[in-house]
């Protein structure tokens, strides 16, 4: 698939570089997605050696402690060129979806 992720790269200050088969290179800054989530998963990634250790696994971007990213959302960010709000990547999504007929 073109649109998948070819390779990720920490650049420290909790950002990264992915980089896809067709060519979309984005740098994205997860600095203010960490501070706006709670729970045990996220919380471990706001250490930067933690963060550090993201791979790629099957084609998602994840961390050794279970957190991933979905594939999806990862390019609609990556699109957009930063990392978007719960409200604005719900509201892509959401305009994604076909209309039921009723």
């Amino acid at each position: 698939m073109k649109r998948s992720v070819e390779r990720i790269r920490d650049l420290g200050s909790h950002r990264l570089e992915v980089v896809y088969a067709d060519g979309l290179v984005a740098v994205l800054d997860f600095t203010t997605f960490l501070a706006d989530h709670d729970g045990p998963v996220v919380e471990h990634l706001r250490d930067a050696s933690v963060f550090s250790t993201v791979r790629l696994e099957h084609g998602v971007v994840t961390w050794p402690n279970g957190f991933d990213i979905c594939p999806d959302v990862l390019r609609f960010w990556s699109e957009e060129g930063r990392v978007c709000s719960d409200r604005e990547t719900n509201a892509h999504f959401d305009s994604q979806r076909p209309l039921s007929a009723s």
